[in-house]
């Protein structure tokens, strides 16, 4: 059976991790055959991260970080933070409809007016 490219459409934190990385090695004046040997991966490896089509792992952004004389930090890309009140209002819809798949009728019945005093609080926006 002949072999198919499989083409892995990376998340694009991949994309800007790839560009972190060659800046920082192009602003150290080093050539990817340099970062390959000090952080013990193959060349096409450097160029796959730096081109975007691979993802490294924790450990090799470590090893990058130090045969780059940087830290992870500098190598990470900062992006802006997941919106907390939208994450847990989605944890909540999910745990909630878990629960009124497989509840019997005393949890029901006991949820019920649960769920009618949370909606009264008055720390509740509206």
């Amino acid at each position: 059976m002949p072999k198919r490219n499989i083409t892995i459409k990376q998340a694009p934190i991949v994309e800007q991790f790839a560009t972190r990385l060659r800046q920082v090695r192009c602003s150290r004046g080093m050539t990817q055959a340099e970062v390959a040997r000090r952080s013990r991966v193959a060349i096409s490896y450097v160029w796959k991260l730096e081109s975007g089509t691979a993802a490294p792992g924790i450990d090799l952004v470590s090893r990058l970080a130090a045969a780059l004389g940087t830290t992870v930090h500098d190598l990470l890309p900062v992006g802006e933070p997941p919106d907390s009140l939208t994450m847990l209002r989605d944890r909540a819809k999910a745990l909630l409809d878990d629960l009124l798949q497989s509840a019997d009728e005393p949890t029901l019945t006991m949820l019920c007016p649960l769920l009618a005093r949370l909606g009264e609080s008055p720390t509740r926006r509206r």
